[in-house]
């Protein structure tokens, strides 16, 4: 049991840290960093994303041991935990990038979801029962996200969005489960592959879906409403067969709006994260 314990914390920590560079080099990415350019970004490059995931693997070994940890308590009370271990990643990632944010929405979601994962880990066989894990994820996440939106002072681009028009963002879709992942950019991306895509393309069209779909709150900071539904809608023109060369002629279009859709982006690496864990299950 110590040897697996400890053996699955560092997989899965591994396996988050892939998925994340998986979704910085996935290419075109309307308004994104990828391999292509730096999107609607003027202080940030792709080696900034790789410096910060190799900084980061730390904190998702510790966010399973926690969830382990308390996996006999309720819930809630993992989360507090997970929320200390995150402002101690924020810091931790602010120094590998020179100040720069990254992947704040990422260490909130990724690490709720590891450590949801370490909550139903045992020593026999791997967690691979995505809507289990989708169905804990929530439960931890729900009292503190309630709590975070009552509180909401507007200090942070989340916390306007939810003042000004009613959006809970990510705190709202993990304390649902993802049912933006669920529903909407893992079956997209699972279709993809069916088709014969590439990894890379079936991620870029999976993106799309969720911009088409996502309240991000990071394009209505950068473009109010009329920016955040002009992205929606052009996402949701290209649907649901385009090509590279319109993707990338959208992300020429975004970054001209100065519009990042790094809300989405963040889920793009959870959609790659629960793939990865349903191929295990699959080779199993």
């Amino acid at each position: 049991r110590e040897h697996f314990v400890a053996a699955d914390r560092e997989k899965i920590a591994d396996l988050a840290c892939e998925c994340l560079l998986d979704e910085a080099n996935t290419t075109p990415k309307p308004g994104l960093v990828d391999r292509r350019n730096n999107g609607s970004h003027k202080d940030m490059s792709l080696r900034h994303f790789y410096d910060s995931v190799s900084a980061l693997m730390p904190y998702f070994e510790e966010c399973v041991k926690l969830g382990q940890e308390t996996s006999n308590q309720l819930p809630e009370s993992t989360c507090p935990l997970l929320r200390q271990a995150g402002l101690s990643a924020e810091q931790v990632m602010y120094q590998a990038t020179g100040g720069i944010n990254t992947h704040k929405g990422a260490i909130y979601t990724l690490g709720i979801l590891c450590g949801s994962i370490g909550r139903l880990w045992s020593p026999e066989k791997p967690i691979t029962d995505i809507p289990a894990i989708l169905s804990e994820c929530a439960k931890v996440a729900q009292a503190s996200a309630r709590q975070d939106l009552s509180m909401a002072d507007g200090s942070t681009a989340g916390q306007r969005a939810y003042l000004h028009y009613g959006i809970g963002g990510i705190r709202e879709e993990v304390a649902a489960g993802l049912p933006s992942v669920a529903q909407v950019s893992l079956p997209a991306y699972m279709q993809g592959l069916k088709d014969g895509l590439s990894p890379n393309d079936a991620g870029a069209i999976a993106l799309l879906h969720l911009i088409a779909r996502v309240q991000d709150t990071n394009l209505y900071h950068r473009g109010g409403i009329d920016g955040a539904q002009w992205a929606a809608k052009a996402a949701q023109a290209l649907l649901p067969c385009p090509t590279t060369q319109q993707i990338e002629a959208l992300d020429d279009a975004f970054i001209h709006k100065n519009l990042p859709p790094g809300g989405c982006a963040d889920l793009l690496a959870v959609t790659y994260f629960l793939h990865r864990l349903q191929t295990t299950k699959q080779k199993a």
